[in-house]
This record gives structure tokens, C-alpha cells and sequence, in this order.
């Protein structure tokens, strides 16, 4: 059996930056709690909580003297607001590309113009992304919702990072037909595209095609759905247990990617249990 592993896979730029504060947290003894899980991966959450790192929804369950860490997703300026009045030490391991979004919508709205997100409404970034507007708000995920939605006449677009190109294209080409005054930024995170092109180039070239990370993970589940449509045999696993549960043989090219939320430890776990599977 011959696997090969995707140079993108795995940590991210943010998520890898959002880990590794929280480790220094560990090493240098700061009692502190993340704003939601910092990434969206179990086992690596459940590591750190085992580490003593533990997750809140809101800065008012920070316990006295604890830190609290704004993962890679952002948070809404309220969030800090409510940190500060609260008297709660921040750590902002906010993706820079994720907070130069906020910026971006922040001057763009600052006289009350509407912004547009492309992306899924309940998602953590596209959350915070929203918090920054100063005027109207719509979060779109489909070409569907942009032809029902009602639209204003002049608005900025933004995406969710870890989108599909061709997906965010195609709820532009209808967002272009009824917004007459339209300022585009395409805000997909250039780790997204390489990994998806990666990805796509894997599949296509495998016979069994295993992306790794949180069946809760909106890139993983992303990267999961480009393979599909090229390997037949495509997995979206979790962990190094799930992998006798795929349809894999001894003489099978098996492909490994991850998602962005995926530590390497766990890929490394899923490659081993991938050699050994015929021992």
C-alpha cells in the first residue's frame, strides 16, 4: 500500500498561532480559559482541557484571575467590551487575516453601509465578522438565499475564509444582479485555496481518499466534499480508530489530508495505524 500525506494538511497560519498561545499559556503558568473551543477539533480540546485549559461561552464564566483567549475565529467587539469591564486579561489569537476582515468591514459601514457575508450564519468567524458592521447586516450561504433575500442597494462583500471558491462565486454572480453598487473583497484565506487545490489534485490520483479532522469543522467538512466528487472512496475521519472502518486494501494508493483545525500529532496517528493496517 502506498500513502502519501498533502503538504498542506493540517494547521492552519491562525489555528497553528491560536495553539501555540495557549501552549505558552501551559509553560509559562497563565490560568486561563478559551472564548469557545479554540479550534474545532475534540481531541485537541480535550487535550488541552486536560492540560488545564478549559473553554466558556461568554467572558462572564471567566473565573477570577484567569486569562482569556479569543481563538483564531475572531470575536465580536462587544466580546472585548465586556472582557474589559469584567477585568478579564484578553490573549487575541485572532487570525490576523480573519481580524484585517473586521477592519474591512468596520471603515466600510462607518457611515452606515450594509455588508454582506458570504459564508454560514451560525459559524464563530462569520459571527464576529458580523459584529463589526456598524450598518445592516446579510449573511448569505447559497445562491438560493441571495435570490430571496432582500438586498440593499450599496454594500460591501465579504467571505467566510475557509469557503470553496467556486462556491463563493456562485453566490456573487446573483449577488452582482441585484446589488447595483458593489465592493467585492474576496476574504478566502490562500491556505483554504492551496489545501482545496491539493486536495482536489489527491483525490483525483488515489484510490482511497482519507481527509482527517472534526466532523464539526466547516473547512474539514469542505475538504471532505471536494474529494468526494473525484475518489469514490473518500473518508472523513476523526481519529486513528476510525481507519479499519474504511474500505482500504493492501494494493490501494491511499491519500491523507487534514483540515485546518487538524494537529499534527493526530495525522501522524491516522499515518501510522494506515502502515501497520496489514501487519
Amino acid at each position: 500500500m502506498e500513502i502519501v500525506i498533502g503538504k498542506n494538511a493540517g494547521f492552519c497560519f491562525g489555528v497553528k498561532r491560536a495553539a501555540e498561545e495557549a501552549y505558552r499559556c501551559l509553560e509559562t503558568g497563565v490560568d486561563c480559559a478559551t472564548l469557545g473551543p479554540l479550534i474545532h477539533n475534540p481531541q485537541e480540546v480535550e487535550r488541552l482541557r486536560q492540560a488545564g485549559i478549559g473553554c466558556v461561552d461568554s467572558p462572564d464564566e471567566v473565573n477570577q484571575g484567569q486569562t482569556m483567549i479569543i481563538r483564531s475565529h475572531g470575536a465580536a467587539p462587544e466580546v472585548y467590551a465586556e472582557a474589559e469591564r469584567l477585568g478579564i486579561p484578553v490573549i487575541d489569537a485572532t487570525c490576523p487575516h480573519v481580524a484585517a476582515i473586521h477592519r474591512l468591514v468596520m471603515e466600510y459601514s462607518s457611515d452606515g453601509s450594509a455588508v454582506i457575508i458570504v459564508g454560514e450564519a451560525k459559524h464563530p468567524e462569520v459571527r464576529a465578522i458580523a459584529g463589526w458592521a456598524q450598518g445592516d447586516v446579510c449573511i448569505l450561504n447559497d445562491p438560493k438565499e441571495a435570490e430571496a433575500a432582500q438586498l440593499p442597494g450599496r454594500a460591501l462583500v465579504v467571505a467566510q475564509t475557509t469557503l470553496r471558491r467556486e462556491h463563493f462565486e456562485s453566490v456573487l454572480d446573483v449577488i452582482r444582479t441585484r446589488v447595483p453598487d458593489l465592493t467585492v473583497r474576496s476574504t478566502i484565506c490562500a491556505a483554504t485555496s492551496q489545501r482545496q487545490e491539493e486536495a482536489e489534485k489527491l483525490s483525483s490520483e488515489a484510490d482511497v481518499m482519507i481527509v482527517v479532522g472534526g466532523h464539526n469543522s466547516s473547512n474539514t467538512n469542505k475538504l471532505y466534499e471536494t474529494c468526494r466528487q473525484r475518489c469514490e472512496r473518500s473518508y472523513l475521519i476523526e481519529t486513528a480508530d476510525e481507519v479499519p472502518s474504511c474500505d482500504i486494501r493492501q494494493t490501494d494508493r491511499v491519500a491523507l489530508t487534514a483540515g485546518a483545525s487538524t494537529p499534527q500529532w493526530l495525522l501522524n496517528e491516522v499515518a501510522q495505524r494506515l502502515e501497520h493496517l496489514f501487519d
